[in-house]
């Protein structure tokens, strides 16, 4: 019997694997129903604004158990109510940001939303910031930051087993907390916390959440700072009158003088034409053609939005493709990247559709392998029919 061997070049078993790759990771990715996404999607004016949502009412996706509670999804809520004192933690960290959550508690709970947090924090007067959630008897009552300040005197304690509201604004070394919209805390951190994730606490009682959204602060290029871009490469740009920028044509690019490495990008983008392949390339290689991470723009999809025809928007392209496709043809798209070393997650209208980690080998290409290193940004033109408006573009690193 004769055995026959195959050889392929080198190129096709990479092609191969980064198509495995794609696919083992996109099995992993938390599923609801499209209907449950679509209605998820945030309004124009928190959009507009950057407003996201860390929790999507349906699945746990961008969450991490860092300790071992039994979080689960209930009727649109994040619920514990047993296992041991730990975290539910974003993915993700977060440096500057409003943050809003409503929070539902036992009478005897003992809870907490952790900001710039590290998964498995040890002293929260140095290495967090713990909003606690406790009752009036606890040193450190709901409202208050543990072991830094004590909640306001003039705000009512919440009452058990009703559903209540905090408002976090942290920028820099600043912050400030509201507790159901009457301001309770205002502090100034001495500590340097730069980053960290956000984390709901389960250590006592019953708790819940739901409605969790956030706006990360950063720095606005568009509309408007034609400065801010080198010219353009293979495509026409041109400028509108309220800042925006068109760019028609490619396969070619325009490329911002700002580089960023761990942060995160917001942009906003409406497709001229139908059917329009464009995206935004970030942490690339300076000067070179598009060599960087591709969060894609494409609205099609096949037989429903859980099956793109191009990965999706939002997606990472060629290494994860989005979980559906929740933006339109012809309709401005809202999208939201945070990258953080090997971890990337997006966001189209405010709802995650990736949450992916770069497992390759490191490499100055990302292309070829990860890349953590700051780099520019490309606004993709892909083909001669192209005609993409970007009309907001913001950034903020958290570096």
């Amino acid at each position: 019997m004769t055995i026959r061997r195959w050889t392929f070049p080198k190129w096709v078993l990479l092609g191969l694997a980064a198509t495995f790759a794609v696919a083992h990771e996109s099995f992993g990715q938390d599923k609801a129903p499209v209907e449950a996404l679509l209605a998820a999607r945030l309004p124009a004016e928190e959009l507009e604004q950057g407003w996201i949502r860390l929790f999507d009412g349906n699945t746990m996706m961008g969450w991490v158990d860092a300790g071992k509670a039994n979080w689960r999804v209930e009727d649109g809520t994040l619920v514990a109510d047993q296992g041991e004192n730990g975290l539910l933690c974003t993915t993700v960290p977060f440096r500057n940001y409003e943050l809003q959550v409503e929070f539902w508690a036992d009478e005897s709970t003992n809870s907490g939303v952790f900001l710039r947090t590290p998964p498995k924090p040890t002293d929260p007067g140095k290495d967090c910031f713990e909003l606690n959630i406790a009752p009036v008897t606890n040193a450190f009552p709901t409202g208050s930051f543990v072991y830094r300040q004590k909640v306001s005197e003039q705000v009512d304690a919440p009452k058990s087993r009703e559903w209540h509201r905090f408002q976090v604004l942290l920028e820099g070394d600043k912050a400030k907390v509201w507790l159901d919209g009457k301001e309770c805390l205002s502090y100034t951190d001495p500590t340097n916390l730069n980053k960290g994730r956000i984390g709901l606490q389960f250590r006592e009682g019953k708790v819940a959440f739901r409605n969790i959204k956030l706006r990360p602060i950063g720095d606005t290029i568009l509309p408007g700072k034609q400065e801010a871009f080198l010219p353009a490469v293979k495509v026409e740009a041109s400028w509108g009158s309220d800042g925006s920028l068109t760019i028609v044509g490619g396969r070619g690019h325009v490329e911002t003088k700002r580089q960023l490495g761990n942060g995160f990008v917001q942009f906003a983008a409406t497709t001229l034409t139908s059917n329009v392949n464009s995206g935004v390339f970030f942490r690339c290689i300076p000067g070179e053609d598009m060599n960087g991470y591709e969060c894609q723009l494409h609205h099609g999809f096949k037989a429903d939005r859980t099956d793109p025809v191009d990965s999706g928007t939002g997606a990472i392209f060629r290494r994860q493709a989005a979980r559906a496709v929740l933006s339109d043809e012809g309709k401005k798209a809202f999208v939201t990247i945070v990258a953080e070393g090997p971890r990337i997650a997006t966001w189209v209208h405010g709802v995650q559709v990736v949450d992916w980690e770069d497992t390759r080998k490191a490499d100055p290409n990302p292309r070829r392998g990860l890349r953590t290193e700051a780099g520019s940004l490309m606004l993709q033109g892909h083909d001669p029919a192209s005609q993409v408006r970007f009309e907001t573009l913001r950034l903020g690193d958290t570096d």
